[in-house]
């Protein structure tokens, strides 16, 4: 994705948003576009401070819906395989649209949106939003998100109640500006309340402070391209490679990096199958 405002404005031109297409047709690259099969990451993590009856999270990021064939269908199957683990806590990480220069499936956010919607728990679904809902249109994802009953949260705390215990979600949006808003939250993280910090991208780690916080974040894709040995070469992100996947412990601090449903310049990924995870918090 580009980084300047000149290339965002660029993209922009090239695929035209908003999109129309509530197919997301391919045309002919459907073949060529098909997704891998997708894994379901359960993950365990045990944070001192937490409750001890676990919080069951379903973890979904990275859609990019439409950067492969019949993807909407595809959705809707990954949402009802989810829902069917009755997770306690939705959280969505951002890049909800499609902005592959080649091959259509421009498909609207309010499609995406609804079928989402689908996947719903006791204490309710949120989401940030990623640098590629910024270069479509904030504005548009946010609406289409919010009307489907999906809270999104741009520098923002909820409290959620979970076993007589207060458990804060902190939402943190596209990290190519550490905005001073998120920035505070942060810093002001009281050091004995357990807490979700929900960023889009885990450059956010970085500002974390030591405590009862959960990490989540999607956007590298775990690489999208991993080798054996070597691993990923690139993460997309101003983090350091080691956070480009999976669960991190650093610091007495917990993150944990998706890699994520689609993919991004290309529909391809090697050593790095789509995901969504359902972890599982305890203390």
């Amino acid at each position: 994705m580009p980084r300047t405002r000149a290339g965002r404005w660029l993209l922009r031109t090239l695929v035209r948003p908003p999109y129309r297409d509530e197919a997301g047709a391919k045309g002919r690259f459907t073949r060529f576009a098909r997704a891998q099969p997708h894994a379901i990451r359960r993950v365990a993590i045990t944070i001192a401070g937490w409750p001890a009856q676990p919080l069951r999270i379903a973890f979904l990021s990275d859609f990019h819906s439409g950067s492969h064939s019949d993807d909407l269908a595809r959705l809707a199957a990954i949402v009802s395989e989810a829902a069917a683990l009755t997770p306690d806590l939705v959280l969505c990480g951002g890049d909800f649209v499609n902005m592959q220069l080649f091959g259509g499936g421009r498909i609207p956010p309010r499609a995406i949106a609804a079928v989402l919607a689908r996947l719903d728990a006791p204490l309710s679904r949120f989401a940030v939003l990623g640098n590629h809902d910024y270069t479509y249109g904030a504005d548009e994802v946010v609406e289409a998100l919010q009307a489907h009953g999906i809270t999104v949260l741009s520098d923002e705390r909820r409290t959620l109640r979970h076993e007589h215990h207060d458990i804060d979600l902190i939402g943190l949006p596209d990290a190519r500006k550490l905005r001073a808003g998120g920035r505070a939250l942060l810093a002001n993280l009281p050091s004995g309340r357990p807490t979700i910090v929900l960023a889009h991208d885990p450059f956010w780690f970085a500002h974390v402070p030591a405590g009862p916080h959960l990490t989540l974040a999607g956007h590298t894709h775990g690489g999208q391209i991993r080798f054996p040995v070597v691993g990923a070469l690139r993460n997309a992100s101003h983090a350091p490679l080691r956070w480009s996947y999976g669960h991190v412990v650093e610091g007495g601090r917990q993150l944990y990096v998706t890699g994520g449903l689609g993919t991004s310049a290309i529909p391809l990924r090697i050593g790095v199958p789509p995901e969504y995870a359902m972890i599982e918090v305890s203390g």
